[in-house]
């Protein structure tokens, strides 16, 4: 099982690095701008990547369902979910919309249960708990009554926050942020029972990236036609040298990130590697605090909060047979 662990982690640090590089570009960058980069960039590293496995061969055999199936994941997954994941960034930062996004795991298993008959157990249930509380933590870390102290002393009035330097301000848009989030978490966790049906059995490794290579076709080609129709393709082109360079970091370890999962769940059971990949919620505060510190949270609660909703995250992808459960 080393592969498949060395596969898992290079998806989690790929993804994590992924946010951080994102995060920094959006500060001067546009949306369009982000999408159209990502996309296109990300659509031709993984179809290297599908052709050099042998996907040529399995594309001819997909069949019309398949391809229906893998084009709507990337129309959903790559494209609108891209979309809101990039808009709550920018709203409130990458380290606060990770534990809302860990409920696309929840919503993953809500969608196995009623539609492919899963079971819900109680490891399940701990986990999905834990997921919900997580982002209301990370939340409540931000109510007005959180962004100062006021010290009081005999006799005397409460002293006056003082403002702090405009490069150390980061306010959240928490409203913005959590929608957004919310809305990509439904679109991350929705996807995958898109990519599970159109999964063509002992297609293996050449198969799952080839269908992760039309995924991503399929949103690239609609973004840019919906950039294209309001006028905004050359705008969308057009950027400064360092956000196009931290866009173009952003898309390559993006599409590395997918890569790196579909490699390790053609030769490993999901409930083995998706445990290990969902540490990038961790990793990414790292990044984060080594990138953009001055534009992220770092209060103690959001950090309370990652870790719980990443200890639910695996107790939902986790077998519960592991730990002596039904």
């Amino acid at each position: 099982m080393i592969l498949p662990t060395v596969l898992a982690l290079l998806a989690a640090f790929t993804f994590a690095a992924n946010n951080a590089t994102l995060r920094r570009g959006v500060v001067g960058g546009t949306l369009s701008q982000a999408m159209v980069v990502t996309l296109l960039l990300g659509a031709v590293l993984v179809w290297i990547v599908a052709l050099a496995v042998g996907g040529a061969g399995q594309l001819r055999e997909f069949p019309l369902r398949s391809t229906l199936f893998f084009c709507g994941a990337g129309l959903l997954h790559f494209g609108f979910g891209r979309y809101c994941n990039y808009r709550a960034t920018q709203a409130m930062g990458t380290v606060l919309v990770g534990p809302v996004q860990q409920t696309s795991v929840l919503i993953t298993l809500v969608l196995a249960i009623l539609l492919l008959g899963e079971r819900l157990t109680m490891l399940h249930i701990a986990g999905i708990a834990l997921i919900m509380v997580a982002p209301m933590l990370a939340a409540r870390a931000h109510t007005p009554s959180t962004f100062r102290w006021l010290k009081r002393t005999p006799g005397a009035e409460p002293a006056k926050p003082k403002p702090k330097p405009a490069a150390n301000s980061f306010q959240p848009k928490l409203g913005e942020g959590y929608l957004f989030a919310v809305l990509s978490a439904l679109a991350y966790g929705s996807s995958p029972i898109l990519v599970r049906e159109g999964m063509v059995e002992g297609s293996g490794m050449a198969g799952g990236l080839t269908g992760a290579a039309v995924a991503y076709s399929a949103a690239t080609l609609a973004v840019i036609a919906i950039v294209i129709c309001q006028g905004g393709l050359a705008r969308s082109l057009t950027m400064s040298r360092p956000t196009l360079g931290w866009y173009s970091t952003a898309g390559v370890t993006a599409a590395a990130s997918q890569v790196f999962v579909y490699m390790a769940l053609s030769i490993a059971p999901a409930s083995v590697v998706i445990p290990i990949q969902r540490t990038s919620l961790v990793m990414r505060v790292w990044f984060a605090r080594l990138l953009n510190p001055e534009f992220e949270s770092f209060d103690g609660p959001v950090l309370l909060a990652t870790a719980l909703s990443l200890v639910g995250a695996v107790a939902l992808a986790a077998d519960p047979a592991w730990f002596g459960m039904k």
